[in-house]
Protein backbone atom coordinates (compact mmCIF):
# COMPACT_ATOMS: atom_id res chain seq x y z
CA UNK A 1 0.00 0.00 0.00
CA UNK A 2 1.36 3.71 -0.83
CA UNK A 3 -0.01 6.60 1.11
CA UNK A 4 -0.06 9.82 -0.99
CA UNK A 5 -0.66 13.28 1.16
CA UNK A 6 -1.32 16.56 -0.76
CA UNK A 7 -0.51 19.93 0.70
CA UNK A 8 -0.07 23.09 -1.10
CA UNK A 9 0.42 26.78 -0.20
CA UNK A 10 -2.14 29.19 -0.35
CA UNK A 11 -4.74 28.53 1.81
CA UNK A 12 -6.94 31.21 2.80
CA UNK A 13 -8.48 31.13 6.18
CA UNK A 14 -5.44 30.46 8.03
CA UNK A 15 -1.94 31.19 5.91
CA UNK A 16 0.31 28.57 5.08
CA UNK A 17 -1.91 26.18 7.13
CA UNK A 18 -0.29 23.33 5.96
CA UNK A 19 3.45 23.85 7.34
CA UNK A 20 2.26 26.31 10.50
CA UNK A 21 3.65 24.81 13.36
CA UNK A 22 1.54 22.52 15.34
CA UNK A 23 2.75 21.87 18.74
CA UNK A 24 6.60 22.55 17.44
CA UNK A 25 6.16 20.99 14.33
CA UNK A 26 4.87 22.15 11.10
CA UNK A 27 1.49 20.70 10.53
CA UNK A 28 1.80 18.09 8.25
CA UNK A 29 4.90 16.57 10.07
CA UNK A 30 2.58 14.90 12.17
CA UNK A 31 0.50 12.99 9.43
CA UNK A 32 3.65 11.90 8.36
CA UNK A 33 5.14 10.76 11.52
CA UNK A 34 2.14 8.54 12.05
CA UNK A 35 2.45 7.05 8.64
CA UNK A 36 5.97 6.45 9.26
CA UNK A 37 5.05 3.99 11.99
CA UNK A 38 2.18 2.43 9.55
CA UNK A 39 2.62 -0.71 7.08
CA UNK A 40 2.44 1.63 4.24
CA UNK A 41 5.65 1.00 1.55
CA UNK A 42 6.19 4.60 0.72
CA UNK A 43 4.66 7.82 1.26
CA UNK A 44 4.11 10.16 -1.35
CA UNK A 45 3.83 14.00 -0.49
CA UNK A 46 2.09 15.51 -3.63
CA UNK A 47 3.09 19.61 -2.78
CA UNK A 48 3.75 22.83 -5.08
CA UNK A 49 7.35 24.27 -4.51
CA UNK A 50 6.87 26.75 -1.65
CA UNK A 51 6.59 23.96 0.13
CA UNK A 52 9.56 21.84 -1.12
CA UNK A 53 12.37 23.12 1.23
CA UNK A 54 10.60 22.38 4.82
CA UNK A 55 9.34 18.96 3.77
CA UNK A 56 12.04 17.49 2.54
CA UNK A 57 14.00 18.35 5.80
CA UNK A 58 11.79 15.87 7.56
CA UNK A 59 13.77 12.86 8.27
CA UNK A 60 11.08 10.30 7.53
CA UNK A 61 12.47 7.42 5.39
CA UNK A 62 9.43 6.20 2.81
CA UNK A 63 8.80 9.89 1.86
CA UNK A 64 9.18 10.78 -1.63
CA UNK A 65 8.29 14.33 -2.52
CA UNK A 66 6.41 15.01 -5.61
CA UNK A 67 5.94 18.92 -7.03
CA UNK A 68 2.61 18.86 -8.29
CA UNK A 69 1.17 20.10 -11.37
CA UNK A 70 0.58 23.88 -11.48
CA UNK A 71 -2.72 23.42 -13.12
CA UNK A 72 -3.90 21.20 -9.51
CA UNK A 73 -2.56 23.24 -6.97
CA UNK A 74 -5.53 26.61 -7.87
CA UNK A 75 -8.12 26.81 -5.20
CA UNK A 76 -10.35 25.04 -7.33
CA UNK A 77 -8.23 22.10 -7.72
CA UNK A 78 -9.69 19.03 -5.89
CA UNK A 79 -7.76 16.32 -4.37
CA UNK A 80 -9.30 14.17 -6.88
CA UNK A 81 -7.17 15.64 -9.26
CA UNK A 82 -4.21 15.46 -7.93
CA UNK A 83 -5.12 11.97 -6.89
CA UNK A 84 -5.19 11.30 -10.47
CA UNK A 85 -1.79 12.90 -11.48
CA UNK A 86 -0.14 11.31 -9.00
CA UNK A 87 -1.22 7.68 -9.66
CA UNK A 88 -0.72 8.41 -13.93
CA UNK A 89 3.08 10.03 -12.95
CA UNK A 90 4.61 7.25 -11.12
CA UNK A 91 1.79 4.35 -13.04
CA UNK A 92 1.20 3.16 -9.87
CA UNK A 93 -1.14 -0.11 -9.37
CA UNK A 94 -1.32 -0.02 -5.80
CA UNK A 95 -3.82 0.29 -2.85
CA UNK A 96 -3.97 3.90 -1.68
CA UNK A 97 -3.88 5.34 1.45
CA UNK A 98 -5.45 9.10 1.05
CA UNK A 99 -4.09 11.00 4.08
CA UNK A 100 -5.24 14.40 5.12
CA UNK A 101 -2.75 16.67 6.96
CA UNK A 102 -5.74 18.78 8.46
CA UNK A 103 -6.33 15.81 10.88
CA UNK A 104 -3.28 15.86 12.88
CA UNK A 105 -4.55 13.69 15.41
CA UNK A 106 -5.08 10.63 13.46
CA UNK A 107 -1.99 8.22 14.70
CA UNK A 108 -0.63 4.90 13.68
CA UNK A 109 -2.95 2.85 14.78
CA UNK A 110 -5.59 4.74 13.38
CA UNK A 111 -4.50 4.04 9.62
CA UNK A 112 -3.24 0.21 10.14
CA UNK A 113 -7.34 -0.17 11.41
CA UNK A 114 -8.41 1.04 8.43
CA UNK A 115 -5.60 -0.97 6.93
CA UNK A 116 -6.45 -4.03 8.41
CA UNK A 117 -10.15 -3.33 7.27
CA UNK A 118 -9.83 -3.21 3.62
CA UNK A 119 -6.90 -6.03 3.79
CA UNK A 120 -9.19 -8.48 5.60
CA UNK A 121 -12.95 -7.72 4.04
CA UNK A 122 -14.70 -7.47 0.73
CA UNK A 123 -15.05 -3.58 0.81
CA UNK A 124 -13.75 -2.13 -2.36
CA UNK A 125 -12.69 1.19 0.04
CA UNK A 126 -12.64 2.69 2.95
CA UNK A 127 -13.26 6.03 4.48
CA UNK A 128 -12.83 6.96 8.01
CA UNK A 129 -15.64 8.28 10.04
CA UNK A 130 -16.38 9.00 13.97
CA UNK A 131 -19.70 7.84 15.17
CA UNK A 132 -21.98 10.21 16.96
CA UNK A 133 -25.07 9.62 19.27
CA UNK A 134 -26.63 12.70 18.18
CA UNK A 135 -30.49 13.61 16.82
CA UNK A 136 -29.81 15.08 13.77
CA UNK A 137 -31.86 17.64 12.01
CA UNK A 138 -31.71 19.03 8.62
CA UNK A 139 -32.12 22.86 7.57
CA UNK A 140 -35.93 22.31 6.43
CA UNK A 141 -37.09 21.05 10.05
CA UNK A 142 -37.01 17.41 9.45
CA UNK A 143 -34.95 14.79 11.34
CA UNK A 144 -32.11 13.20 9.90
CA UNK A 145 -31.79 9.85 11.64
CA UNK A 146 -34.91 9.36 13.76
CA UNK A 147 -38.31 9.42 13.98
CA UNK A 148 -38.94 12.43 16.42
CA UNK A 149 -43.11 10.82 17.35
CA UNK A 150 -40.67 7.52 18.42
CA UNK A 151 -37.77 9.26 19.95
CA UNK A 152 -35.34 6.41 20.61
CA UNK A 153 -33.39 6.17 24.21
CA UNK A 154 -29.88 6.73 23.76
CA UNK A 155 -29.11 3.09 24.92
CA UNK A 156 -31.45 1.73 21.87
CA UNK A 157 -30.09 4.67 19.40
CA UNK A 158 -27.62 3.39 16.75
CA UNK A 159 -25.99 7.08 16.19
CA UNK A 160 -24.96 8.69 12.63
CA UNK A 161 -21.56 7.98 11.37
CA UNK A 162 -19.72 11.16 10.10
CA UNK A 163 -17.43 11.48 7.32
CA UNK A 164 -14.13 13.12 9.25
CA UNK A 165 -11.50 13.53 6.40
CA UNK A 166 -8.33 12.03 8.09
CA UNK A 167 -8.23 9.02 5.41
CA UNK A 168 -9.04 6.92 2.57
CA UNK A 169 -8.52 4.08 1.01
CA UNK A 170 -8.59 2.50 -2.41
CA UNK A 171 -6.90 1.24 -5.19
CA UNK A 172 -5.46 3.67 -7.87
CA UNK A 173 -7.24 1.52 -10.67
CA UNK A 174 -10.35 2.33 -9.48
CA UNK A 175 -9.72 5.94 -8.44
CA UNK A 176 -8.23 6.46 -11.99
CA UNK A 177 -11.92 4.92 -13.46
CA UNK A 178 -14.43 6.24 -11.22
CA UNK A 179 -12.50 9.75 -10.70
CA UNK A 180 -12.50 9.38 -7.07
CA UNK A 181 -11.51 8.53 -3.79
CA UNK A 182 -14.49 5.89 -2.99
CA UNK A 183 -16.37 3.47 -5.36
CA UNK A 184 -17.62 0.01 -5.07
CA UNK A 185 -18.68 -1.33 -1.64
CA UNK A 186 -17.70 1.48 0.79
CA UNK A 187 -16.76 0.26 4.55
CA UNK A 188 -16.15 2.20 7.54
CA UNK A 189 -12.97 2.78 9.84
CA UNK A 190 -14.48 4.26 12.79
CA UNK A 191 -12.09 6.38 15.35
CA UNK A 192 -12.48 8.30 18.29
CA UNK A 193 -14.82 11.38 18.83
CA UNK A 194 -11.75 13.69 19.47
CA UNK A 195 -10.79 12.75 15.54
CA UNK A 196 -14.42 14.33 14.30
CA UNK A 197 -12.60 17.91 13.88
CA UNK A 198 -10.98 18.59 10.70
CA UNK A 199 -8.25 21.58 10.86
CA UNK A 200 -9.64 24.40 8.34
CA UNK A 201 -10.06 27.41 10.52
CA UNK A 202 -8.45 29.34 13.28
CA UNK A 203 -11.08 27.96 15.89
CA UNK A 204 -10.26 24.12 14.82
CA UNK A 205 -6.55 24.94 15.33
CA UNK A 206 -7.31 26.12 18.75
CA UNK A 207 -9.87 23.42 19.79
CA UNK A 208 -7.50 20.50 18.05
CA UNK A 209 -4.69 21.72 19.47
CA UNK A 210 -6.21 21.51 23.12
CA UNK A 211 -7.17 17.88 22.33
CA UNK A 212 -3.82 16.94 21.49
CA UNK A 213 -2.79 18.58 24.80
CA UNK A 214 -5.46 16.73 26.68
CA UNK A 215 -4.81 13.35 24.97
Amino acid sequence: MIAIVPIRSGSKAIKNKNIKLFDGKPLVWWILNSLEKTSVKKIIVALDLPYFTIVNEFDFKKIKIYIRNKKNSRDESSTEDVLIEVIKKFKLDDDILLAQATSPLTVAKDFEKGINLYNDSNFDSILSVVKLDRFVWNKNGSPVNYNYEKRPRRQEFDGTYFENGAFYINHSSNILKYKNRLSGKIGFSEMSFKNFFELDNENDWDLIKYLKKIG
